[in-house]
């Protein structure tokens, strides 16, 4: 059984409720707290089944991670540890579940922004240092793209509870062409991450009429919670599917995705296959020097032509039209800094 992070999260949530002795735990009241924990992590009511529930105790009561926890059901109803003293975090572990929580704890390690999951992260830990001591070193086999000291990471927290409970906020915002800050009270909808970016997609509250605004953390001054104004939800605007057909975040809510035709040659048509544009990529023809033709389905913005500008000339796009010559303008502009008079 793959530890993976949900797991992780529900067991050190179980572990923590039962090392709560001053409650008696049922099983409602732990499938609850296993719940509110992932909510938190996944910024959404995602209730957990009995069925994983029951899952989750028969992994931590058995010797699959080396737990073999006491848990014991009093009165045909209470959930509690038969040894008032134990704890995951206080056992040693066999070599699957050393294996199993250093794998889940070199992702976890990335979520550490959110302040949400802090209880959850402190048993965590915990777990890490148990490894350590184990094994004498604790070095991750993962290294994921982070950028530290990033502006902004300060508001994540404030702002994800504020998507989460629907509160109105007030930023200051400062763009990159303004010369201030201005404060604007904003709908916040969601969260998003690009590229190392966060970004805030939310409504300004004078919006004449429904429209997405985006807003990136690093340019964001100030955070607080607006309790003047009512939060509107934005009856246009889908969190779950509004980035479908964007690469990047640059949307409106009037924005149409448009087939986008581009020929890829033959040196970087194998790295175009094995890691797709967009997941609406197709190939539409084979070559028979080694390239290829894709079309794409996607909104056509900034983000779009950065990442065709990137490929330099082993790409060229085909149609739109439109979208062929705003392309080829800036490979134009490009070429000309390389000129020499």
């Amino acid at each position: 059984m793959p530890l993976n992070r949900a797991t992780l999260i529900r067991i050190s949530t179980i572990d923590r409720c039962l090392q709560n002795r001053y409650r008696r735990w049922t099983i409602n009241d732990l499938i609850d707290a296993c719940s509110d924990a992932l909510a938190e992590y996944e910024g959404r009511s995602t209730p957990v089944s009995r069925r994983t529930f029951q899952n989750d105790l028969a992994l931590m009561r058995s010797d699959r991670l080396g737990y073999n926890a006491p848990i014991v059901v009093r009165e045909n109803k209470y959930y509690e540890y038969e040894d008032p003293d134990f704890s995951i975090t206080h056992l040693p572990l066999n070599e699957e579940g050393l294996d199993a929580l250093n794998s889940a704890l070199d992702i976890l390690r990335q979520l550490q922004v959110f302040p949400q999951l802090a209880s959850s992260i402190d048993i965590i830990s915990k777990l890490n240092e148990q490894i350590s001591r184990q094994t004498g070193m604790s070095v991750p086999a993962m290294d994921m793209e982070y950028v530290p000291g990033y502006r902004g990471a300060e508001f994540i927290g404030k702002i994800y509870e504020a998507v989460r409970k629907k509160q109105t906020l007030l930023i200051e915002y400062q763009s990159f062409r303004a010369l201030k800050a201005d404060k604007i009270v904003v709908y916040p909808y969601l969260l998003k991450e690009y590229r190392n970016r966060w970004f805030l997609i939310s409504e300004k509250a004078s919006n004449r009429s429904p429209q997405v605004n985006i807003f990136a953390l690093d340019r964001i001054r100030s955070v607080e919670v607006d309790r003047k104004h009512t939060f509107k939800k934005c009856v246009d605007f889908d969190p779950e599917h509004f980035f479908d057909d964007t690469i990047g975040v640059t949307k409106s809510i009037h924005d149409k995705p448009q087939r986008v035709v581009i020929k890829v040659d033959r040196q970087q048509a194998p790295y175009v296959e094995s890691k797709p544009f967009h997941k609406s990529q197709k190939v539409e023809q084979r070559f028979s020097d080694g390239s290829i033709e894709i079309s794409l389905n996607v909104v056509v913005n900034n983000e779009l032509e950065r990442l065709i500008l990137g490929y330099g000339g082993f790409v060229e796009v085909i149609a739109p039209p439109a979208f062929r010559r705003r392309v080829a303008e800036s490979v134009r502009i490009a070429a000309s800094r390389y000129i020499t008079p």
